[in-house]
């Protein structure tokens, strides 16, 4: 097993309320909600009871027959779906500069030290 360090690093109070909403959000620690932005992960938000609920009713609808044109179109719409609230996407390094730079972002200290 790789042996793990620690890293620490000061914020505010409202900056560390802020990730913590954002980690609970995620259903993930606060140290595991900041290694995956840092490694430049997406972290998902964890997915309503809803969601899974209907993903249950396009499985049972993929299972009876239909024309494969409609067959395709709903794996589509599925994988669609799929893509944009469960998988894990690594995002671009330019999108989570603008995403600090905006109006929502969590201002963090300057690396430069003393």
């Amino acid at each position: 097993m790789k042996e793990k360090t620690g890293i620490f690093f000061n914020c505010t109070e409202a900056q560390k309320r802020k990730i913590r909403g954002l980690a609970d959000k995620c259903g993930l620690g606060q140290g595991e909600y900041i290694l995956k932005r840092a490694l430049g992960y997406e972290p998902k938000t964890v997915l309503p009871g809803a969601f899974f609920d209907f993903h249950e009713k396009l499985c049972e609808l993929l299972e009876t027959p239909m024309s494969p044109a409609v067959e395709e179109a709903a794996l589509r719409v599925f994988d669609e779906i799929y893509a944009q609230l469960i998988d894990n996407r690594k995002q671009p390094q330019e999108e989570i500069v603008n995403e600090m730079r905006g109006g929502d972002a969590v201002s963090l200290p300057s690396d430069s030290g003393p």
